[in-house]
C-alpha cells in the first residue's frame, strides 16, 4: 500500500444495481477499507450530478470514476491507484484514454493525438484499441482530457467540480477535464489498468447538443494542448 496508506473510493453511476457487478468490482479492488459506492440513476440525474454527489460523499481524497459496463482485468487495483498519486504527487486527475491536443468536443478527433489502451467488447467479440504506441506504465502522458469511462482524481488537487449545466451522460469528463487544466491541474494517462468496455460508444442528440453547447462555452481556448 502507500506510504501514506491513502485508501481509494470508488463512484459507480448504474441505472439499477446488479450484485455480480458489485461483487465484481470489490474482487478487483480487493483491498478491505475500499470505499465503493453504487448510485442507482435510472436517468433521474445527469452524472455531472451524480458525480458531484459522489464528491461530496466520499470519505477519500482518492476517487475512481468508472462506468458500469466494464470488465475490469486489473487485480489488486486499490494500492496500484493510490501508488500512482504518491508517485506523481503534481497531477490531480488520471486516466486510461484521451488526448493532448483538444479542437473540438469530439476528444477523438486527432488520431495521432490519442493515447492510451482499452479493451471493448461487440456483438460477442473482443478487440483491443492501442491508441498509442507508447507505454505509460511508470512515467504519465501529458494530456488535456481523459476519456471518462475510467478515470481517477485527487480531491485535494482539482480545482472545479463538475460542470452541472451539462445534462444527461456525456461531456461530464471533458468539461470537468477542461475546466481543471485551465485552472491549472494536471492531467496524466496511464496504460497501468486493462478494462474491456462493453460497449462501443455512440453518439446520440444529447451528445450533439452538449457539443454545442461545449463549444461554445470553451470555443475561445480552442485548441487546447499540452503541446
Amino acid at each position: 500500500m502507500s506510504k501514506n496508506n491513502e485508501i481509494v473510493s470508488v463512484v459507480i453511476s448504474t441505472r439499477k444495481i446488479d450484485d455480480a457487478y458489485v461483487n465484481h468490482v470489490k474482487k478487483m479492488f480487493s483491498h478491505p477499507k475500499t470505499e465503493i459506492k453504487f448510485y442507482e440513476n435510472d436517468g433521474a440525474f445527469s452524472l455531472t450530478e451524480i458525480y458531484n454527489i459522489g464528491i461530496k460523499e466520499t470519505t477519500n481524497d482518492i476517487v475512481v470514476f468508472m462506468h458500469d459496463d466494464l470488465i475490469l482485468e486489473t487485480k489488486n487495483m486499490t494500492p496500484k491507484v493510490a501508488r500512482l498519486f504518491e508517485k506523481h504527487p503534481d497531477y490531480g486527475i488520471i486516466g486510461i484514454a484521451g488526448t493532448d491536443n483538444l479542437t473540438s468536443g469530439m476528444w477523438w478527433q486527432n488520431r495521432p493525438n490519442m493515447f492510451g489502451v482499452v479493451g471493448h467488447l461487440h456483438e460477442g467479440k473482443k478487440h483491443v484499441n492501442h491508441y498509442s504506441k507508447g507505454s505509460y506504465n511508470e512515467v504519465l502522458k501529458n494530456v488535456v482530457v481523459v476519456d471518462g469511462l475510467f478515470f481517477m482524481i485527487h480531491k485535494k488537487r482539482i480545482k472545479k467540480g463538475f460542470n452541472e449545466d451539462f445534462k444527461g451522460f456525456h461531456f461530464y469528463d471533458i468539461s470537468f477535464c477542461v475546466e481543471n487544466f485551465l485552472e491549472g491541474t494536471k492531467i496524466g494517462l496511464t496504460t497501468r489498468f486493462d478494462v474491456t468496455h462493453k460497449s462501443i460508444g455512440i453518439t446520440n442528440k444529447q451528445w450533439e447538443k452538449n457539443k454545442l453547447y461545449f463549444e461554445a462555452l470553451y470555443g475561445n481556448h480552442l485548441p487546447i494542448t499540452t503541446i
